[in-house]
């Protein structure tokens, strides 16, 4: 079992000395944004977030900066759901890293709730995409549920929001002070 924190190791390079290592195992990590990877002879071959898995899961799991990691070799994987490359896997990783960069400055508590503010308009115009995301503000529900609850769109729903792309939709909401962050 190897341990450390991913504000020492970060997870890009622990993820590339485990691929590179072709050792077979589970990665987890401990935090707020936290969830599982299993790897095996160097390919990531599921990954886990709450309820959600495969490519959605390992989205939201490139957004880590900290956290505490486990590796436990020769933990077989649960499923499947992916089959990235060692090469592939860590360039869609560093990809969906920058992309949280931005989102995470806006919504970096995750057991906070959305609501509309008064400046609301049942009038604001706003697109498809928009209007699926701001249909998952619900009182009550934290961003991580809303998260958790793509996990429950049908497969292959083209109406189906990624994590980040729905955070990234929302994002503008809350800059323009329309849609408010309340802290849990």
């Amino acid at each position: 079992m190897v341990r450390g924190d991913l504000t020492i190791f970060p997870l890009l390079s622990v993820m590339q000395m485990l691929l590179a290592s072709g050792k077979a195992g589970k990665l987890s990590v401990t935090h707020p944004r936290g969830g599982d990877f299993w790897v095996d002879a160097g390919d990531i071959v599921h990954a886990q977030y709450g309820p959600m898995k495969g490519e959605p899961a390992l989205q939201v799991l490139a957004s880590l900066d900290g956290g505490i990691f486990t590796f436990e070799p020769n933990v077989a994987a649960p499923d499947r759901t992916l089959s990235l490359r060692r090469e592939v896997a860590l360039t869609h990783m560093l990809f969906d890293q920058d992309g949280w960069a931005e989102v995470l400055k806006v919504f970096p508590e995750w057991t906070s709730t959305l609501r509309f503010t008064a400046r609301w308009s049942e009038a604001q115009p706003v697109t498809q995409q928009q209007y699926r995301a701001l249909r998952m503000v619900t009182p009550g529900v934290s961003i991580r549920g809303m998260l958790e609850r793509l996990a429950f769109r049908p497969a292959g729903d083209p109406s189906t929001l990624k994590p980040r792309e729905l955070l990234d939709t929302l994002r503008p909401f809350v800059q323009a002070g329309l849609v408010e962050v309340v802290p849990a």
